[in-house]
């Protein structure tokens, strides 16, 4: 079962409130210190990619999108209760 953290950040990215997914994931992530704090850092970039594209911001959101499959492909297929090959497959549609 993923944290609860988690488990706000997938609701609210699953609602389209990437914003506030970012915000979610860092303010766990601030805190943690975990072997696996890139994968958090991974979850942060990838909202930060997904917001940059839902507000037209192309360039921007396949530059983070870039970062966000560097920390998350490590931790593939899955993670902390986290799908990361279907989080990977959606950058890689709406923000690549």
């Amino acid at each position: 079962m993923p944290p609860p953290p988690v488990r706000a950040f997938e609701s609210a990215l699953d609602g389209g409130l990437y914003f506030e997914a970012h915000e979610i994931m860092e303010a766990y992530w601030i805190g943690y210190r975990g072997a696996d704090r890139d994968f958090f850092k991974g979850l942060i970039q990838a909202a930060a990619a997904l917001h940059h594209a839902s507000q037209g911001n192309t360039r921007g959101a396949a530059a983070v999108a870039r970062r966000a499959r560097a920390y998350l492909r490590p931790f593939a297929p899955g993670h902390a209760g986290v799908d990361v090959d279907a989080l990977l497959g959606r950058l890689a549609r709406g923000a690549a």
